[in-house]
């Protein structure tokens, strides 16, 4: 699962429509939660753009979807077409997890930036994005059983919005740092 990432200040020069974020997250940049807006890449005309969407599908009964398994996103109704036809990837520097029996919180990252996979729709509120999750790599899995679907380089940017599920391979070495006092005791 994947509940929140961080958008460095250059992901947000780079990809952020002017007026989303306050003029300081503009130098120490900003975390991204579920029912935020953040920048999201759609690949529309053969060419990434980047569009404000807010983060979460809404659901009828209340509440937000907010990941989607990239093993049955082409089986499940309300992904199925968006599978096809509805990409987007969302400029990261890090994403964070807990792990479940201590609540421990986790910063993830790669070496370069990278992008998380999505898909997007037009909710009654306007473009909304859910975040691709997968099994996890074996350093993950001492953390959480999913994790978000990476997309390390632009080459599997390209692929994923060309129609390919170009899942992540662990190949670029994750950084991952406990956040909190228990970090000095952390080993990985």
């Amino acid at each position: 699962m994947c509940g929140r990432y961080y958008l460095s200040p250059r992901d947000l020069v780079e990809y952020a429509p002017k007026g989303l974020y306050p003029e300081e997250a503009l130098d120490g940049g900003t975390d991204v939660c579920p029912g935020m807006e953040a920048p999201a890449l759609v690949n529309d005309s053969s060419a990434s753009e980047a569009r404000r969407m807010r983060w979460g599908f809404a659901r009828s009964e209340g509440g937000l979807v907010i990941n989607a398994r990239v093993e049955t996103m082409r089986e499940r109704p309300m992904f199925r077409a968006l599978a096809r036809d509805r990409r987007c990837a969302l400029p990261a520097a890090r994403y964070y997890e807990w792990r479940k029996s201590d609540r421990q919180k986790f910063d993830i990252s790669l070496p370069e930036r990278f992008w998380l996979a999505g898909l997007w729709r037009v909710g009654d509120d306007g473009p909304e994005f859910v975040v691709l999750t997968q099994p996890p790599v074996d350093a993950i899995t001492p953390i959480h059983n999913r994790m978000p679907l990476l997309l390390p380089d632009r080459d599997a940017l390209g692929r994923w919005f060309s129609g390919e599920i170009p899942l992540y391979d662990g190949s670029a070495a994750l950084n991952i740092h406990a956040v909190g006092p228990e970090q000095l005791s952390m080993r990985f």
